[in-house]
């Protein structure tokens, strides 16, 4: 039985970076994020605060109703960049 790999939220932080400092695509970022288990994230910590205006974006995103560079402004404004490096450093893992 294959076991279904996690998000690493210290990836997932280096992806959105990359982003910020400008040396990757918006819609790149966004397919990163995505295939790196950011929705699943999002789920799995609906109850912290900020997380569901970051997933109030996100879906805009993918129900096609944003382009990627709006929505990685919003997120980054609704402190993603925050997020993730907390989740980071509460993970023994990463």
């Amino acid at each position: 039985m294959n076991a279904i790999p996690t998000a690493s939220t210290e990836k997932l932080g280096r992806q959105f970076h990359d982003w910020l400092d400008g040396t990757e695509m918006p819609g790149r970022t966004l397919a990163y994020l995505k295939t790196g288990f950011l929705p699943a994230v999002f789920d799995s910590n609906a109850d912290v605060e900020g997380v569901a205006e970051m997933q109030a974006q996100w879906a805009q995103w993918e129900a096609g109703k944003a382009n990627p560079t709006t929505v990685l402004e919003h997120l980054r404004d609704a402190g993603l960049d925050r997020f993730l490096s907390d989740l980071a450093a509460a993970s023994p893992d990463e």
